[in-house]
């Protein structure tokens, strides 16, 4: 008798603990990442049905604690970002900074310059509002101020924008054709205003079947044309959106659906990024009353102009390349007269960029891939003393890994951002180059420069109100297919933990390989 009840009070109790078990895991407080061994039985957990996931886990002294599949190739979409801009932190600094120049070809007289000014590019990847508070016009402003610290208000010639820091690729080679569209997938030059876009503002204040209005910037300009084919749809309809330019020209095309009371922005990616920096800052001059004394149709032109010993490797790089990624400015080699003439020119000033630091954080925390490929290009120009190009850009990364002791047998790199086909890396490579990174002198500046679980960048959003958020410095990766997330964990413990998570070959949605990351996250966090 005393057995009996001795088991009834067993089994209520085991009944009472077990719902109370299931409410604390329906509250988050269990889960599978506190009850898993291991990292691996997080993966087996998984539903996610012919997934191939790699995951490589270093303490703080470099040594793996957990690994699967970590010397497989992976398909790292932006954690290739790590790549690039650990090596121009290494390579140049965080103190390196860009310079954008005024010359003149004449002379001042009365405030007009008789003669030419030539804006000389040097790929600046910064001059629009990002780091600067939103004032997209900034550099613009400073390039202005720098005309009338010099006495000019007016001038006589023409603007000329010069090229020559970069070679003509436009795109890297990988780029997919739907990407160049927008602003992820624009063209590189070291004259670049805005990110190489235009950013629509599309309003569908209107009834069904009315067309939305559209302005953008730079101030509704007229070097793209706008074909609106947009309407407004149902009350009950959902956003569905199209957008395409035509190949080599500034038409754009729209012909998304809206519901009513709809408001879309989108960055679209214009054609002939010099000319469209040109364009724009001869308006905003104008806009400012500061135009050219002599009425002519071309307040502008451009021209590259690279020195004649680069002649031969520069036409054999075209020769591979292709003339369908070739801007179409034909080269001005610079033979002894021509560099004569370029010696006579005066310098009326520099605007120089916020320190790369500043460019890094904003490259990482916004998975920016215009800044990731300018920053290539400029490694290439800065090390090798040529006009930079992406390949060389690669061969500088390389060597750079290389003299950090990596092991570049498992770097295939076709681009500085991940957009490109054809990229691989291994969580491993990557996770040691965290370590790396973490021990080398600009550690601060590139820490510093990775998205914060739940507070900014490309992380803003996850793990809100999880333990870990301000806890994880990781950067994150996403082409289709592809899913990774790459950085520092700070444990439970105050244990500092290095990680490199990556997901292949999936159809899922991305929030499931994201909530197994951070399941995979969550149990590092409290197990170590």
């Amino acid at each position: 008798m005393h057995s009996t009840k001795f088991m009834k009070q067993f089994i209520l109790r085991t009944q009472m603990l077990s719902t109370w078990f299931q409410v604390l895991v329906i509250l988050g407080v269990f889960s599978y990442a506190s009850l898993a061994q291991s990292v691996q039985d997080l993966l087996f957990q998984s539903d996610s049905k012919g997934v191939h996931w790699s995951v490589s886990v270093r303490n703080s002294e470099g040594n793996v604690l957990e690994e699967w599949n970590a010397d497989k190739w992976m398909v790292p979409a932006s954690n290739m970002k790590l790549i690039t801009s650990a090596a121009a932190l290494h390579e140049l600094g965080a103190n390196f900074t860009y310079k954008t120049s005024i010359y003149g070809d004449g002379y001042v007289e009365d405030s007009v310059w008789v003669g030419d000014l030539i804006m000389v590019g040097s790929g600046d990847p910064t001059i629009s509002g990002f780091l600067y508070d939103e004032n997209r016009y900034h550099v613009f402003d400073n390039l202005r101020s720098l005309l009338l610290e010099a006495g000019i208000s007016s001038w006589t010639g023409q603007w000329i924008g010069l090229l020559g820091y970069f070679d003509a690729e436009t795109y890297p080679k990988g780029w997919d054709w739907d990407d160049l569209n927008f602003y992820y997938g624009v063209e590189i030059s070291e004259l670049s205003f805005n990110n190489n876009a235009v950013d629509l503002v599309i309003q569908a204040n209107g009834g069904t079947g009315d067309r939305p209005q559209i302005t953008w910037f730079p101030d509704n300009t007229d070097y793209v044309t706008m074909v609106n084919e947009q309407i407004i749809g149902e009350e009950t309809s959902k956003y569905d959106e199209f957008y395409r330019r035509s190949w080599e020209s500034n038409v754009l095309y729209l012909a998304s659906s809206l519901p009513p009371g709809y408001e879309e922005t989108e960055s679209l990616a214009i054609h002939d990024a010099p000319r469209f920096f040109m364009d724009s800052f001869v308006k905003y001059l104008a806009t400012n009353r500061m135009v050219s004394e002599q009425f002519t149709e071309e307040p502008f032109r451009v021209e590259r102009r690279w020195p004649n010993n680069f002649k031969a490797p520069i036409n054999a790089a075209r020769e591979k390349l292709g003339a369908s990624l070739w801007s179409g400015y034909e080269a001005i080699w610079t033979n002894e007269e021509v560099l004569d003439a370029q010696n006579n020119w005066i310098l009326l000033g520099s605007h120089e960029s916020k320190p790369f630091s500043d460019i890094i954080r904003w490259l990482n925390k916004e998975s920016d891939n215009f800044f990731a490929e300018m920053v290539l290009k400029t490694l290439a120009t800065e090390r090798l003393g040529q006009p930079g190009s992406t390949s060389a850009g690669i061969e500088v990364v390389r060597n750079a890994l290389g003299s950090l002791g990596l092991d570049t047998t498992y770097v295939v790199m076709r681009d500085g951002s991940g957009l490109a086909g054809g990229n691989f890396l291994t969580t491993s490579t990557i996770s040691e180059l965290l370590f790396i990174m973490s021990e080398h002198t600009e550690s601060e500046a590139f820490i510093s420069s990775l998205p914060i679980m739940g507070e900014d960048g490309t992380l803003h959003y996850r793990m809100k109100q999880s333990p870990l958020r301000g806890q994880v410095f990781a950067k994150t990766g996403y082409v289709g297919g592809a899913r990774s997330l790459s950085g520092y964990l700070y444990t439970q413990s105050g244990e500092r933990l290095i990680f490199s998570l990556s997901a292949n070959n999936f159809v899922d949605k991305v929030s499931r390989i994201d909530a197994v990351h951070e399941q995979i996250l969550t149990y590092l966090y409290y197990h170590y």
